[in-house]
């Protein structure tokens, strides 16, 4: 749509979630899930038919800076493990994979590429607090970015200029109620 909301254009039919252009504008990346899984999709921003790009169960893309990789969360093939992975935005097989650990949240983080494209940005939940970790994509180890004692981070992203870090952070609070005896 238009920044003023006005001529709003459906992309995908179906079921899309965790969409992310890509940096030319040309392209929209996303997750779709079906009976083989979850697989990431493209479509063009001008419309037209979904093409797959990514027919294994991989979700949550991220498009790097020069539009020529898809990060995105992966499971591995031979540990059945969630892992972080790279691959050609034409699709094909991961060129990069790297450990992932998320045990405390059952949904996959937003993932984001710095601007250099020297490394992603994802959220890690541990112990019922979120920080944003970064993962260099040469293979080094993932650090830290952030480091909050309290509360969840629900997303985020980072300014053009790899200077700024926008999030939004919280609790989540979830009750079972019994109910008996209702008429």
């Amino acid at each position: 749509m238009d920044i003023d909301g006005n001529k709003p254009k459906q992309l995908s039919a179906g079921a899309g979630f965790s969409p992310h252009c890509s940096p030319d504008g040309k392209w929209v990346v996303y997750t779709t899930f079906g009976p083989g899984g979850f697989s990431i999709w493209k479509v063009s921003l001008d419309g037209g038919e979904p093409v797959p790009v990514i027919n294994r169960y991989a979700f949550v893309p991220s498009v790097s800076p020069d539009g020529k990789l898809i990060a995105c969360y992966y499971a591995d093939e031979k540990t059945r493990g969630i892992k972080i992975a790279l691959f050609p935005f034409e699709g094909g097989e991961p060129l990069k994979l790297f450990e992932f650990s998320q045990p405390d949240n059952p949904y996959p983080p937003l993932m984001r590429w710095l601007p250099d494209g020297r490394a992603l940005a994802y959220v890690s939940t541990r112990g019922g607090v979120s920080n944003i970790w970064l993962q260099p994509v040469d293979g080094g180890a993932a650090t830290q970015l952030t480091d909050f004692k309290t509360d969840l981070i629900f997303s985020f992203d980072l300014s053009r200029d790899g200077k700024q870090l926008a999030l939004s952070r919280g609790t989540e609070n979830r009750d079972v109620i019994l109910i008996n005896n209702l008429r």
